[in-house]
């Protein structure tokens, strides 16, 4: 059922409509031919004569009460206007059918007035022509498809089932005048070529078809001949109708039917009709029929012909469960699944492969749904064992995705398995089958499935509609009871994997911990702790010890001393890498400074005084001095432990300053050390020699701490406090600029963009994105001003695939802080690279035709879009936008007044914004123009062409702004 072609907003009346009409009357020659309804963006121009006793209106026929009016009226009770048109219909037929077809023309957005002295039998098609001939509206919008239409169609189909509801108890259903008249308008009227007539008369036919459904008792042959008519000649045709809405109340409805009225005048044939709709270009229509057939099925006379169906239609269903739409995605893995269940063996092997992967998609009803597959498939699973074990199997058949949390969540809440958190400990002490790889997924799983039924936290990048959080009733106390006594054993067990550690090490997060139990682990975690090299398992078990200190649960003695353990450690290895630098002391002083770098992060160590000695450390390293240097990974350490050592620093004196103490030295001392890592970090980023990776962490803390000691710190009433505010300067700026361009926007765009999509190069584009979030992060914070992001926007539609996220992301909070400088700002994103083509081209002509110009509209484009948010709230951006675009454009050159001017051409990037503009800003432009002329010759008028184009554009855009 999917549509050929897109139709226009508007279609025209068809030809033969038209010939009839200039046919039927006579035309005065010098009356101008009236405006009906566009085709795309031509209007055509028809002459409305008036056919033979045809008044345009009646002069005593008032407009303000109509029958849609007062069905509108919320004063009035519809079912009042009913009885209302009932008793006018007992007394007089033609003018209550008269009221029921104008209340259809007008419900479709026509003005014309049907005259009373209307003849009967009426001509249907010369209704249907007058009344296209005299829309009032000359917009591409009818009521319809309105931002008020829900009530709208509500309010009308309310009306419609109420009256033919209450006409079921009086003689006027079975008048043959009655039925014939109204579905024969509307027959006609559904196969206009005018979407409006088309659209609404075809809303109401199906609504009136349901209620003659539900009168099928009367058995009546005539109320079936006019159904099946309106089927043939509505249904049918409209089902395949070229407008989605048009399609998509055909098969929503015939649903209705099949689901209410399985006795009516439907049969399963007309089942199809909603099987085919499953591969309509359309989401909206493919969700309407899967809604019906996930209902249809459970109607013990369908479910036959629905099983039949579904085999001959699951490739277009599998098809359906791999959409980007997650609505039907979901929908259709449910279908897929109700059919399963009756018969298995709709779904091959290849199918159940490409059903099970969706475990791990990202939306979570999508994910749940085929974990209600992978359940059913593996049914004859007995025990938690064994379903554990299918659990385990399913996620290594699928090795490409490391997302054991998305398994764990599809299964939560409605599969019990992932709770089943004894036998996983049982599994993991006591059964020797296991492989090592099986192993580090169950202990996955299980540290994924006590954290989500702890804190019901869905894993990060699942999204879902409702996004409720579902944490488990009693989970903290259960995981204590189940998996603490036996915490110790499993960290010995598993202390050579570190990420089967990494994950042990957090569970005790999530835990109620006993006392005496919590003093073995301590003390285990600390024996673990001195021995591991891994960073990430290292910055889990600190952080771990760091949530239990924060509920008071480890000795302070215990802490001290660990604490203390730790900088030793690091002091020893340092100055034995400093005496004698080999393989084992160097790697010796890594492991310390792992564990030194992870506990710093989350306990603050300024008592054994370590910031000034790494500072110096660091300077040594950056001034290139003939000392040796650390390794690389030790100067990330470095780096990373000096920046916690800042920031502990200003939260230590802030929280002095709150309790009134004096923090004058502490200030002073924490303002030098800041300077002297500005000096260093700005050295290492602009030392090629550097290895990048210390140089993106050098870039990242610089702007941290931009953040960290800005403006924010004048708000305290401490004048040393305020003091360390520190003011970026242009400098600054620059050389982070300069870094971001090198690191972030190096290679050809398009190899490079290719390039960091790859999956060899995800660390690379996680590095870049890192930093050009701490560089946009200055504009965010409003460190930075806003303007000068025009350095990393003028790459947003090259970077987009990569970056376009971050930038949109920043680009939305600045237009939100001040559109005004937004506005100013993707002005000179675009001059940025305006200049930069004018540059490499030796005029204006082979610029415009460059591929570089091409590239430089789309971005614009692009930047355009943003404007589409609040309009109204950011209509000063826009308008400054074209003001000072125009300003630049026009700039007549000094030593030739009589040429175009040189920059004429920016009026062309400028004119990609016209449809920001809103109309009363669209006249000021015009206005401001007016002092712009064309210079006499010798200027050649192609010069000009740019201002051409954009005055007809600002032009074109206020005509369609108005007749909106």
């Amino acid at each position: 059922m999917s549509s050929n072609s897109k139709e226009t907003e508007w279609n025209e009346v068809e030809e033969m409509e038209l010939a009839e009409l200039l046919s039927r009357s006579s035309c005065d020659e010098n009356k101008e031919n009236e405006e009906t309804l566009d085709d795309d963006e031509d209007d055509m121009e028809l002459c409305s004569p008036q056919p033979r006793n045809f008044p345009y209106s009646s002069p005593n026929n008032p407009r303000d009460n109509t029958l849609l009016k007062r069905v509108r009226n919320k004063k009035l009770k519809t079912k009042h206007i009913c009885e209302s048109w009932i008793k006018l219909y007992s007394s007089d037929a033609k003018a209550a059918l008269i009221q029921l077809l104008q209340f259809v023309l007008e419900a479709s957005g026509s003005q014309y007035l049907l005259p009373s002295n209307l003849k009967f039998p009426f001509d249907n098609m010369d209704i249907l022509i007058m009344a296209t001939a005299h829309f009032g509206n000359k917009s591409h919008a009818y009521p319809l498809i309105m931002k008020s239409a829900d009530i709208y169609v509500e309010e009308i189909c309310n009306f419609v089932q109420l009256l033919l509801s209450m006409l079921q108890t009086t003689s006027i259903i079975s008048d043959k005048c009655f039925l014939k008249s109204f579905a024969g308008f509307l027959m006609v009227c559904s196969d206009s070529k005018v979407r409006p007539f088309r659209h609404t008369s075809t809303l109401i036919a199906l609504k009136m078809m349901t209620i003659l459904n539900s009168l099928v008792t009367w058995e009546q042959p005539q109320l079936k001949e006019i159904w099946l008519q309106m089927f043939a000649n509505v249904f049918l045709p409209r089902s395949s109708d070229v407008v989605d809405d048009i399609r998509y109340l055909c098969i929503a409805e015939c649903g209705s039917w099949l689901q209410m009225y399985p006795h009516c005048f439907v049969d399963l044939r007309h089942l199809q009709h909603i099987y085919d709709a499953l591969k309509d270009s359309c989401p909206k229509v493919c969700e309407a029929s899967l809604k019906a057939l996930l209902k249809l099925f459970h109607n013990p006379k369908l479910q036959a012909f629905c099983l039949e169906q579904g085999i001959n239609h699951r490739v277009t269903l599998l098809g359906l469960c791999l959409s980007s739409e997650s609505e039907l995605a979901q929908m259709s893995v449910r279908l897929l699944i109700t059919y399963y269940r009756v018969v298995p063996h709709i779904l091959d092997v290849s199918m159940q492969h490409v059903l099970e992967q969706l475990i791990f998609a990202a939306h979570r009803g999508v994910a749940q749904a085929a974990a209600e597959l992978v359940a059913l498939r593996y049914k004859h699973a007995s025990s938690d064992k064994e379903r554990i074990l299918v659990l385990i199997e399913v996620f290594l058949e699928f090795q490409q995705h490391d997302h054991t949390a998305y398994l764990v969540d599809a299964f939560y809440g409605h599969i019990n398995v992932v709770l089943a958190w004894q036998s996983m400990v049982s599994m993991l002490l006591d059964d020797a089958t296991l492989s090592a790889r099986q192993s580090t997924v169950l202990i996955d799983i299980l540290t994924h499935a006590v954290k989500q039924a702890v804190t019901g936290e869905i894993p990060v990048g699942r999204y879902t509609c409702e996004l409720v959080r579902q944490p488990h009733p009693y989970a903290k106390d259960q995981a204590g009871t189940i998996i603490l006594p036996h915490l110790a054993t499993l960290l010995h067990k598993y202390r050579n994997c570190s990420q089967d550690l990494r994950n042990l090490f957090e569970l005790p997060q999530y835990m109620t911990l006993g006392h005496s139990q919590l003093t073995d682990m301590l003390e285990q975690f600390k024996d673990l702790l001195f021995e591991q090299e891994q960073l990430l398992v290292l910055q889990m078990g600190a952080k771990t010890l760091e949530r239990l200190n924060e509920q008071q649960l480890v000795p302070c003695d215990f802490l001290e001393t660990l604490l203390n353990n730790v900088v030793t450690n690091y002091k020893i290895a340092a100055n034995a890498w400093l005496a004698y630098i080999s393989e084992s002391s160097t790697k010796r002083l890594l492991m310390t400074l792992r564990l030194l770098s992870a506990f710093y992060a989350c306990f603050d160590l300024d008592k054994w005084q370590l910031s000034d000695n790494l500072l110096a450390i660091l300077q040594q390293a950056s001034a290139n001095s003939s000392v040796a240097s650390p390794p690389t990974e030790a100067l990330t350490h470095y780096l990373s432990i000096v920046y916690v050592a800042l920031s502990w620093d200003l939260k230590r004196v802030q929280d002095l300053a709150n309790q009134n103490k004096d923090v004058a030295d502490e200030c002073y001392t924490l303002s030098n050390r800041l300077k002297k890592f500005f000096s260093i970090n700005f050295a290492i980023i602009k030392a090629e020699s550097l290895f990048t990776d210390v140089a993106c962490d050098a870039f990242v803390y610089l702007c941290d701490l931009f953040v960290l000691f800005a403006d924010h710190l004048r708000k305290s009433s401490n004048g040393s406090i305020q003091a360390l505010e520190y003011k970026s300067k242009r400098t600054d700026h620059e050389q982070l600029e300069t870094f971001l361009e090198r690191y972030v926007f190096d290679g050809t765009v398009e190899g490079s963009v290719a390039e960091l999509l790859e999956p060899h190069q995800f660390d690379v584009l996680q590095s870049k994105r890192r930093v050009l979030v701490s560089y946009l992060k200055l504009v965010f914070h409003n460190v930075m001003p806003m303007m000068r992001a025009c350095v990393v926007y003028q790459y947003y539609e090259q970077y987009h695939p990569v970056f376009g996220d971050i930038m949109r992301a920043t680009m939305e909070r600045s237009l939100s802080m001040n559109p005004t400088n937004f506005g100013m700002t993707v002005m000179h994103t675009c001059l940025l690279v305006y200049r930069r083509i004018r540059t490499n081209y030796p005029n204006a002509f082979q610029a415009a035709a460059s591929p570089d110009f091409n590239k430089l509209l789309k971005l614009a484009k692009l930047l355009a879009e943003l404007f589409y948010i609040k309009p109204l709230e950011v209509r000063s951006g826009v308008a400054i936008l074209h003001r000072a675009g125009i300003r630049f454009a026009v700039e007549i050159t000094p030593d030739d007044p009589s040429a175009a001017p040189k920059d004429l051409l920016y009026l062309s990037v400028v004119q990609q914004f016209v449809p920001q503009l809103l109309d009363q800003d669209i006249r000021d432009v015009l206005e401001s123009m007016k002092f712009i002329e064309q210079a006499p010759l010798p200027s050649r008028s192609d010069e000009w062409q740019p201002l051409f184009s954009y005055r007809n554009s600002l032009e074109i855009s206020l005509r369609v702004g108005s007749r909106r």
